[in-house]
C-alpha cells in the first residue's frame, strides 16, 4: 500500500510539473482569434485559462474576407471585448495590435476611431505636433484596454521601391538618428499610458525588395550596418522593452536561417552585442517566409532556440490552435531539443516586461534646484565634483516608510528640502530625502524618479543604489508590511536587476552599515550614521527567497 501511495504521488509531482510547464509555454504565445465577444465558453478564453497564456493580437477584418469584422467593429464593442479578456485572465495578459498610423492601423475612423496619419507624414510635422499625435493615438489605446503596441517602426527608408515599408509610409526616414528621435515620442507617449512599444522589423526591413508575407526575402546585397543604429541608440537608452524579429534572410548575419530563427542574429548580435535584455517577438510564424521553407515544429524549436521569447501567430494566414502549439513546444523541451533553460529565460523575460508596464509613474519635484542640491550633497559627502546626477546602480535598498498613509508618505518625499521634524539627519544636509519606488500597501508600485539619479534614501551607498520604500512600518517598529508589498518588491528587485545586470546587493535599510567595508560605501562623515530597522529580517527573508537565483549578495 505504501508503495503505491509513493507511487500516486510521485506521478501527482509529474504531473503538476508537466502542467507548469505548459502554462510557461503558453506565456510565450500570442495568438489571433476569430470573436468580437467571448464569454467563459470562448475557446481563445479557455486557451488563456488553461495554459496562462501570453497574449491576444487583434485585427479588425479577416485577412482573405476584408469584408468580414474579425475582432475590431466600434468602440463600445471592442472596449467590452478587451476588458473581458483581461478578467478572464489569471495573470496579466498582452493585448495587442499593430497600430502605426496612415495605412496601418486597425482601430480606423470608419469605424468610429480617431484617424491618424503615417509615419512618413509625422516625419513632416514639428515635434510639438508629433508628440501631440502620438499622446492622442497612445490614449486612444489605453482607453480600448490596448496594452501593446506593435510599433514604432525603425526601419530605415532606404529603399523607395519597398512595398512594405516605403510605399506604405511606415518609416519615419531614412536618417537613422531622425528616426530614432521620432522612435523617442512613440515610446514616451505610450509608456505613459501604460501600452507596451514593439520595436520592428530587427535586424531591418527597409532595404528590401520582397514581402515576407508571400515567400523569401534575402536582403544580403542591400542592409547595411546603419539600419541596426535605431536600436542600439533606443537600446542603450533603455527604452527598448520589446523587439519584433523580421523574417528576411541576412547572409552577412548568418547564412543559413533568417533572422527570426537565427541564433546568430536574435542572440550573439542582438543580445550579446547589442545589449538587448528586453522581449524579442517573432513576426507572425504564419507568413509564408517561414512556412514555405520550415514546417511547425522546425519553426517554433528554431525560433526558440534563436532567443525568441514570445512567439506570433496571428491566424491570419493560417490556423494554428493554441494546445496544437503547446503540445508540440512541450515535446521538443522534454525530447531536449528545446532545453528548459531557454522557457525559463523567456519567462523571466516576460514577467519584467509586466512589472515594468505595471509601475505607475508619480513623479516628486526634481527640477535644477534639487539636482544642484544633489550635485552639493555628493561633494559635501563622496568628495566628488559632478557635472550630472547620474548613478551606475550596484545595490538595490529596501526600507519602510514608518508612515501609514500613501499620500503623506509622498508628500513628505515630494519637496526640494527636509522636512523640520528630521533632525537627526538634518546636520548632513538640507537636501530633501527621496527614493526611487514607492510600493503602497495594496502592492501597487510608483516610480518617483529616474532610477538611474542619485535619491537621498541610505546613507554611505545613495551614489550607487536604488531605494525602494514600502508604506508601513508603524511608528517605525511593527512588522506590518503587507503580503502584497512582499510580491512587489519581489517583482520589482527581479526587474531591476534584469535592466541593470551590474547590480551586486541586495540590502535591507538597518542592514546598511555593514557595507562600510565594501567598495561602495563612500561616506566620509565619520560621524554621520543613524540606526535603522527598517524593513526587518522578516521582510528581507521573504523577499530573498523568492530572488535567490539572481545572485544578489548579503552585505
Amino acid at each position: 500500500m505504501r508503495y503505491i501511495l509513493i507511487l500516486l504521488l510521485t506521478f501527482l509531482t509529474l504531473d503538476a510539473k508537466d502542467a507548469e510547464l505548459k502554462k510557461q509555454i503558453g506565456r510565450m504565445l500570442v495568438v489571433g482569434f476569430e470573436n468580437q465577444s467571448v464569454n467563459n465558453n470562448t475557446e481563445i478564453v479557455e486557451y488563456i485559462q488553461q495554459y496562462e497564456l501570453g497574449g491576444v493580437v487583434l485585427f479588425d477584418r479577416f485577412y482573405k474576407k476584408r469584408s468580414q469584422i474579425k475582432n475590431i467593429d466600434t468602440p463600445e464593442q471592442l472596449q467590452e471585448l478587451t476588458a473581458k479578456l483581461q478578467k478572464f485572465s489569471r495573470k496579466p495578459l498582452l493585448i495587442s495590435v499593430d497600430q502605426e498610423g496612415g495605412n496601418i492601423a486597425r482601430l480606423k475612423h470608419y469605424y468610429g476611431f480617431d484617424r491618424f496619419p503615417s509615419a512618413k507624414e509625422v516625419s513632416y510635422l514639428s515635434l510639438t505636433q508629433a508628440k501631440d499625435i502620438y499622446n492622442r493615438q497612445s490614449k486612444m489605446l489605453s482607453n480600448n484596454n490596448i496594452n501593446c503596441n506593435f510599433a514604432p517602426v525603425v526601419d530605415l527608408d532606404i529603399n523607395p521601391k519597398n512595398k512594405v515599408i516605403s510605399e506604405l509610409e511606415r518609416s519615419f526616414g531614412k536618417d537613422s538618428e531622425k528616426v530614432t528621435h521620432y522612435a523617442k515620442i512613440v515610446i514616451d507617449s505610450q509608456t505613459k499610458h501604460n501600452v507596451i512599444s514593439v520595436l520592428k522589423h530587427f535586424p531591418g526591413h527597409g532595404s528590401s525588395l520582397g514581402d515576407s508575407h508571400k515567400g523569401f526575402v534575402d536582403i544580403s546585397n542591400t542592409w547595411s550596418q546603419k539600419e541596426l543604429v535605431p536600436y542600439q541608440n533606443l537600446i542603450n537608452s533603455k527604452e527598448a522593452d520589446m523587439i519584433m524579429s523580421a523574417h528576411v534572410f541576412n547572409s552577412n548575419l548568418d547564412a543559413l536561417y533568417p533572422a527570426t530563427l537565427s541564433y546568430s542574429t536574435n542572440t550573439k548580435l542582438l543580445r550579446q552585442k547589442m545589449g538587448f535584455t528586453g522581449v524579442l517577438i517573432s513576426d507572425d510564424l504564419q507568413m509564408k517566409a517561414i512556412t514555405d521553407h520550415y514546417n511547425l515544429k522546425e519553426s517554433v524549436t528554431l525560433a526558440i532556440n534563436s532567443g525568441v521569447d514570445i512567439l506570433l501567430f496571428g491566424n491570419q494566414l493560417a490556423s494554428n490552435d493554441v494546445k496544437e502549439l503547446v503540445e508540440i513546444i512541450y515535446a521538443q523541451v522534454k525530447s531536449g531539443a528545446i532545453s528548459k533553460k531557454r522557457i525559463i529565460e523567456s519567462n523571466r523575460r516576460i514577467e519584467n516586461l509586466h512589472t515594468k508596464n505595471s509601475i505607475v509613474h508619480r513623479p516628486i519635484d526634481f527640477g535644477q534646484e534639487r539636482i544642484d542640491m544633489s550635485k552639493a550633497y555628493i561633494e559635501q559627502h563622496y568628495g566628488f565634483d559632478v557635472q550630472n546626477i547620474n548613478i551606475k546602480p550596484k545595490a538595490i535598498v529596501l526600507h519602510w516608510t514608518a508612515v501609514m498613509d500613501f499620500e503623506d508618505c509622498f508628500k513628505r518625499l515630494k519637496g526640494n528640502t527636509l522636512y523640520s521634524d528630521r533632525g537627526d539627519i538634518a546636520d548632513a544636509g538640507a537636501l530633501n530625502v527621496s527614493s526611487h519606488f514607492l510600493v503602497a500597501r495594496d502592492g501597487t508600485i510608483y516610480q518617483l524618479m529616474p532610477d538611474n539619479w542619485m535619491a537621498r534614501h541610505v546613507i554611505g551607498l545613495n551614489y550607487s543604489s536604488i531605494g525602494i520604500e514600502n508604506v508601513g512600518g508603524e511608528d517605525n517598529v511593527k512588522d506590518d508590511l503587507t503580503p502584497e508589498q512582499v510580491d512587489a518588491n519581489i517583482k520589482l528587485v527581479k526587474y531591476l536587476k534584469a535592466k541593470y545586470p551590474n547590480i551586486e546587493y541586495l540590502i535591507g535599510h538597518h542592514e546598511y552599515t555593514q557595507m562600510e567595508k565594501t567598495p561602495l560605501w563612500l561616506e566620509k562623515d565619520a560621524e554621520y550614521r543613524t540606526k535603522k530597522a527598517d524593513p526587518g529580517e522578516k521582510f528581507m527573508n521573504r523577499v530573498r527567497k523568492h530572488v535567490a537565483e539572481l545572485g544578489l549578495k548579503k552585505p
